[in-house]
């Protein structure tokens, strides 16, 4: 069909009925309460992809800020360091906001949930600030890449003269409203579909694959029971209602998921106000962000990045049994250089593997059985009253039996 309103006639059906077929997809498995299978997923390979998804966050903060890809190899250490004026001031937010962070901190929990979003919306105008401070022109500071580029979005004049739109042009601008125009059911190509459908299962597949990993991550990270059942059911309304507006297959995302927890958002308000903001950026995002430093998006992407690598290896520290924290280091390692999909066929080979090797060691599921008098109590400042019921041989820890488990069950 070449490159004419005829081809993305088809190329617009394809992406609403692949988001479509998604979410069917998705529904059937949570009607049929096949959420049970992640329960499946031993927690040490959901660390290992959390560790992942940190490392691939970071290098994406500094892609972002350098304008430059990046890999782990002397070229991406030479741009890096050819680049590393525009990092440094990266690293520089990054250390303030650590250093924040700790000295907030109350009985090793964060006092202010809010801190790093708001720190993160003044890195805009602080920037600003100090470049005007600085007395450095703007105009310099943009042709050195420290901004995001501006759309080219302009309109002629009756002289043929191209003139710059702005943000209400823009977004009361025809050409928005094109891409639920362009579908034309004469005119798409029905042996195009046809040939279409392996992609599209194999997309579907592919859309499959992040679910199970990021949703019981999440989980973990939150310290909250998910229902996956509810979960799939979910994620297949809102993959059917983004196919019949034409939209792209869509998933939970972790790291901003992650954000929107730990600054306190919760409930359907704070979901609410998050879905409108988007919506808003839908169309306002282009216009404005030139306006936005890249130090800003690096900083956001570094933190979280750094942030889901020390969750998912160092917290993790002392946890497991060397077999389960080498596994999590393997898949960390195998998602950083070949991607999600051969992470997850690395942890379901350290899952199988561990699960081998400990039901080898751990012949007896009973590891040993004692009373609750041989625990540490929780409590240092305990009342005398409440001391004593719980030594008391009568009614005190002493009436509590542990059993201690080992291996899988």
């Amino acid at each position: 069909q070449g490159y004419g309103l005829e081809a993305l006639s088809t190329l617009f059906f394809l992406f609403g009925l692949s988001s479509l077929l998604v979410g069917f997809v998705f529904y059937l498995l949570g009607r049929l309460e096949m959420g049970r299978v992640i329960y499946f997923f031993p927690s040490h390979v959901l660390l290992g992809c959390i560790a992942g998804i940190g490392i691939f966050m970071s290098t994406t903060a500094i892609e972002v800020t350098t304008d430059e890809p990046f890999s782990f190899d002397m070229e991406g250490l030479k741009g890096c360091i050819e680049k590393s004026y525009m990092l440094g001031v990266v690293v520089l937010f990054e250390v303030v906001l650590r250093v924040l962070m700790c000295i907030t901190k109350e009985k090793g929990k964060p006092r202010f949930p809010l801190l790093p979003p708001i720190y993160f919306c003044l890195i805009t105008p602080i920037f600003y600030l100090v470049t005007l401070l600085s007395g450095t022109p703007f105009s310099a500071i943009k042709d050195a890449g420290y901004f995001f580029p501006s759309p080219d979005i302009c309109d002629p004049n009756d002289d043929g003269e191209c003139v710059r739109q702005t943000i209400l042009s823009s977004i009361f601008n025809d050409d928005v409203w094109t891409i639920w125009r362009v579908v034309n059911f004469s005119t798409i190509s029905w042996i195009a579909v046809a040939k279409s459908i392996p992609t599209m299962m194999s997309l579907i597949a592919f859309s499959l694959i992040h679910v199970p990993i990021n949703i019981p991550a999440f989980a973990i990270s939150t310290n909250v029971e998910a229902d996956f059942n509810a979960e799939l059911v979910a994620h297949g309304y809102s993959n059917a209602f983004a196919g019949l507006f034409g939209g792209l297959q869509n998933y939970m995302t972790y790291g901003g998921s992650i954000l929107y927890a730990k600054a306190g958002g919760e409930g359907k308000g704070s979901s609410l106000a998050v879905s409108i903001g988007t919506a808003a950026f839908f169309f306002v995002g282009p216009s404005i962000a030139s306006y936005i430093p890249r130090c800003m998006a690096g900083t956001l992407l570094l933190h979280i990045g750094i942030d889901l690598f020390l969750e998912g290896v160092c917290d993790s520290y002392g946890n497991f049994d060397w077999l389960e924290y080498g596994g999590i280091w393997f898949i960390t390692i195998i998602m950083t250089i070949y991607g999600m999909t051969a992470a997850l066929l690395a942890g379901i080979a350290s899952a199988l593997s561990v699960y081998a090797a400990q039901s080898v060691s751990y012949q007896n599921p009973v590891r040993r059985t004692m009373t609750a008098s041989s625990l540490r109590s929780s409590s240092w400042n305990r009342p005398t009253e409440a001391a004593s019921i719980l030594d008391s041989n009568e009614i005190g820890r002493k009436k509590i039996l542990i059993i201690q488990l080992q291996g899988h069950l």
